[in-house]
C-alpha cells in the first residue's frame, strides 16, 4: 500500500507564494515617483484653466499626484471651493488644488 505524506510534501512550495507578495510589494513601492515641482506660471495657468473648464462646462483631463503616483481623471467639474482649496468633479472625485500636476481642455 502506498503512503502519502499528504499536505507535508507541499510546505516547502509555501514559502514561495509568501515570497510574492514581498517581491510584488516592492516592486509597487519602486515604480513610486517624486512630485513634481510647479512654478508659479505653471500654477497660474492651471488655475486659468480650471476656471474656464468650470464656467464653460467643459470636459477637462486632471493629471494629479497621489500617494506616489501620477493618475488622470477626466470629467466636467462640478464646483470649485476656494475655502478648502479644493475641486469637485463630476464623477464625485474630490481633488486638492496642490495634487494637481497638469491640466487639458
Amino acid at each position: 500500500m502506498n503512503k502519502d505524506r499528504g499536505i507535508i510534501k507541499w510546505l516547502p512550495f509555501d514559502s514561495l507564494v509568501n515570497s510574492k507578495s514581498v517581491v510584488e510589494s516592492i516592486l509597487y513601492e519602486k515604480r513610486k515617483v517624486k512630485k513634481p515641482i510647479l512654478s508659479k506660471e505653471q500654477m497660474e495657468e492651471i488655475e486659468e484653466k480650471l476656471i474656464e473648464a468650470f464656467y464653460e462646462q467643459e470636459k477637462v483631463t486632471l493629471k494629479i499626484y497621489k500617494s506616489g503616483y501620477i493618475k488622470s481623471i477626466t470629467s466636467t467639474i462640478l464646483s470649485i471651493d476656494t475655502t478648502y482649496k479644493k475641486i469637485i468633479l463630476a464623477n464625485q472625485d474630490k481633488i486638492l488644488f496642490n495634487q494637481i500636476v497638469d491640466i487639458s481642455l
